[in-house]
């Protein structure tokens, strides 16, 4: 029997979603489901839907087993988190509906730029009573089958990026690497990533790259690599907590030795060129040299690269530049940049 066969449908209310969300009855599985990437726009758009009483996608619960003792039940949300949230966050005042994201149709005057508490009686009471298509999957259905729909219900979706994917398949040693360096004072310190970036899991991303370098060297990044890295140390990854330490390590020399001027800061502080400087670093460290003997090399090579005038640019900057404008995560520009940069500061 297949699990579309065993899915139950049904057609509750906001006002039932929202309640069984309050009280905790729906959750969110985080070894599978993604941070919160709605944007604004999204999340108003969703609600003016509602308002106007048009359809939005179906929702998707997995059924937990009852509490034997209570006969409490729980369902873990596999699709739908962002929806369900913006319900929630919208009736508790977290924000308005900003005009700028509405369409202008018939009766909008009466909830533009409103937040929930100022709309009027009729809106929230049709608000309330607007039915959700919601699909339950039963309790027996295995969760790797769950982490699977989950997946193909998103792998055509815009919305989800690789990584997200990525977050919904692995749940090993790998990432939990990468988010605990997501997680380091050292690498927040940076501020390498926007608030849009970190939702979308960018920081994960590269936190990943970083542990790849030290694992697999310089290699073609691409999704089918990184899926393979993850996959290799998703159960086994002896080497985690040292390769943290030299990532903390290098992250922290960062804004202790390496930055000793606010444009080599700004410069490394972006990710393309903090991954460069990374390898760089490690490879000179491989070599025994000391931060000390590089420094003013680096300062040095960042005020040529930066330059406006082009006669103090040289083979190197010009090199690294190429490296850095396009396909900047291919194994061919990565080298042109860890080599320029490398030879620049030796």
């Amino acid at each position: 029997m297949t699990i579309n066969s065993l899915i139950q449908t049904s057609r509750p209310t906001v006002t039932e979603l929202v309640e069984n969300l309050r009280r905790r009855a729906y959750f969110v599985d985080d070894s599978f489901q993604r941070r919160l990437v709605w944007t604004e726009r999204q999340k108003v758009r969703l609600i003016q839907t509602i308002l106007m009483g048009y359809p939005v996608p179906e929702i998707y619960l997995w059924q937990q087993p009852a509490d034997p003792e209570s006969g409490r039940q729980t369902h873990s949300i596999v699709d739908g988190q962002q929806r369900l949230t913006a319900l929630t966050q919208f009736t508790a005042n977290e924000w308005s509906l900003n005009t700028r994201y509405l369409d202008e149709v018939d009766g909008w005057e009466v909830y533009r730029d409103r937040k929930w508490k100022d709309l009027e009686a009729a809106s929230k009471q049709a608000f309330w009573e607007y039915v959700v298509n919601v699909r339950t999957i039963p309790s027996n259905v295995e969760s790797q089958q769950i982490v699977d729909v989950f997946t193909r219900l998103n792998e055509t979706d815009k919305s989800l990026n690789p990584q997200e994917l990525r977050n919904a398949e692995f749940n090993g040693e790998f990432i939990k690497a990468s988010e605990q360096i997501t997680e380091l004072d050292s690498f927040k310190s940076l501020d390498a990533f926007t608030d849009a970036q970190i939702r979308r899991m960018g920081d994960i991303e590269f936190a990943s790259s970083l542990l790849m370098f030290l694992r697999r060297g310089l290699i073609e990044e691409n999704v089918r690599s990184i899926n393979e890295t993850y996959d290799l140390y998703n159960d086994e990854y002896p080497e985690a907590r040292d390769d943290v330490g030299v990532v903390d390590d290098f992250l922290k020399k960062c804004r202790e030795q390496y930055f000793s001027s606010d444009a080599t800061q700004k410069m490394f502080s972006k990710p393309v060129h903090l991954f460069s400087l990374f390898c760089v670093v490690q490879q000179l460290a491989a070599q025994g040299a000391s931060p000390i003997d590089f420094i003013e090399k680096l300062d040095d090579f960042v005020r040529r690269y930066q330059s406006n005038d082009a006669n103090v640019h040289d083979e190197l900057t010009e090199n690294y530049r190429d490296g850095a404008s396009s396909r900047t995560r291919s194994r061919s520009s990565r080298n042109a940049r860890i080599s320029s940069l490398l030879t620049a500061i030796q």
